[in-house]
């Protein structure tokens, strides 16, 4: 299948704000050092800003439009530090390349004064620990040593645990404790509409826990989740935009049976017609055009064609077979569910087929032999043919990501149920046979 991305808003561009930021750096070691201020998005970075520092090691970053609430960075010469963006955008940073964070002192944004006072106590904690993690690694675990150094390990992380909850109280309105707040967050708890969270490193890491929760559940499940974040975000503009773009690719691109019906519904809710004005007319197109791709195995829609080779070397055409259900189903000779859901097949064919049923058996391996010797062993009397190198382009005709997976077709050609799997394909038999 080709891949499809639409690109993610680059948020910053044709945000009208009328104030200005101003940015003045003065880095010792910096001098004649090319810089860049620069913002997180996804799991990517944008240069908001390039420039270099004079031979004073001083430079001013600078627009007339106010940038959007964020965590940004700066880049000076192979190095960078953090800042945030939130209201105060006139500020001063004084530091030296020796340690960008220890030496930093801020004047004009207490925003930054809080971060940095936090970060520099975060790293003294942490080289500290560092240091002693060195020195237990080279002690017998067993010694009074040893035992004196996990136990210093154990107070000096419970102070770093406690730096976090003291910024927190001390701090509470602060951005950098909502921030550290909401990287402690679990996903149910992050706020996916709080506009001061988009621009930062770990918005990303939370959509994709969001998905992870739910992936390896059925395509109703992961809809209805879907529904439920994107309805409840969707009163800000540019969160709401970012997080349906990205489910939109992601959905897309993640293959498993099951997951074009999300990628449909994501379209047909949130992007088509007219619903997605951030797009051009020719994405939009795109999107139509992959909508009309993933739908067309859905149930109620009529079944695309297949002419392939039997393992006897005919050559049957789906569409063509007479009957009044057509079961389309996918195996591999290597699955052992697979297995087990053609003998189920076997042994009711007798009865599938009194009722007006044929099996169209597609192997979906690429050792033909492998699959002819599996048919002789099962010994499987219906239509059994073979689909090397995705023939007939079957895999993107039928959105075949696994197997077993079984299509009930209609006497007019109309798909009308699709079973997953060894369980859900011996319920639809039973219920068939009885």
């Amino acid at each position: 299948m080709k891949k499809f991305i639409i690109q993610l808003i680059i948020l910053c561009i044709g945000i009208n704000i009328t104030a200005q930021y101003n940015i003045d750096l003065e880095i010792k070691g910096a001098e004649n050092m090319n810089a860049q201020l620069a913002y997180y998005q996804s799991d990517k970075q944008f240069v908001v800003q390039t420039g270099k520092f004079d031979n004073r090691a001083k430079l001013n970053f600078k627009g007339d439009k106010k940038l959007p609430h964020g965590i940004y960075f700066v880049v000076v010469g192979e190095d960078l530090f953090d800042i945030l963006i939130r209201d105060e955008q006139d500020f001063k940073l004084k530091g030296d390349t020796s340690n960008l964070i220890l030496s930093m002192q801020v004047k004009g944004s207490e925003e930054n004064k809080i971060f940095f006072d936090y970060q520099k106590e975060v790293y003294r904690l942490k080289t500290k620990i560092d240091a002693l993690e060195q020195l237990f690694k080279k002690e017998d675990n067993d010694s009074a040593t040893a035992a004196g150094y996990a136990s210093d390990l154990d107070k000096l992380t419970s102070e770093l645990n406690d730096v976090s909850e003291s910024l927190k109280k001390q701090h509470s309105k602060s951005y950098i404790a909502k921030i550290v707040t909401a990287i402690d967050a679990n996903v149910d708890e992050f706020d996916f509409a709080d506009t001061e969270l988009l621009l930062t490193p770990f918005y990303y890491n939370k959509i994709r826990l969001f998905i992870k929760k739910s992936i390896d559940n059925n395509y109703g499940y992961i809809n209805s989740e879907i529904q439920k974040l994107l309805n409840s975000i969707k009163h800000e503009k540019y969160n709401y935009q970012y997080v349906a773009t990205y489910l939109l690719n992601f959905y897309s691109t993640f293959y498993k049976v099951g997951i074009n019906r999300v990628f449909v519904f994501i379209a047909d809710n949130y992007f088509l017609p007219d619903k997605a004005n951030w797009f051009n007319t020719e994405q939009m197109k795109q999107i139509k055009a992959r909508r009309d791709l993933l739908a067309q195995s859905i149930p109620g829609n009529t079944a695309q064609d297949l002419t392939l080779e039997s393992i006897s070397g005919e050559y049957f055409s789906l569409l063509q077979i007479d009957a009044q259900q057509t079961f389309l189903y996918f195996w591999s000779a290597d699955c052992g569910h697979c297995t087990k859901t053609t003998k189920i097949l076997r042994d009711n064919y007798d009865k599938l087929k009194s009722k007006g049923i044929e099996v169209f058996a597609v192997n979906i391996d690429n050792n033909k032999q492998g699959a002819t010797d599996k048919i002789n062993e099962l010994q499987t009397e219906w239509i059994n043919c073979y689909a090397p190198n995705e023939a007939a382009n079957y895999r993107e005709k039928y959105y075949v990501f696994g197997s077993p997976l079984l299509y009930v077709i209609d006497k007019e050609k109309k798909i009308t149920k699709i079973a997953d799997g060894e369980f859900a394909i011996k319920n639809l038999v039973k219920k068939e046979v009885e």
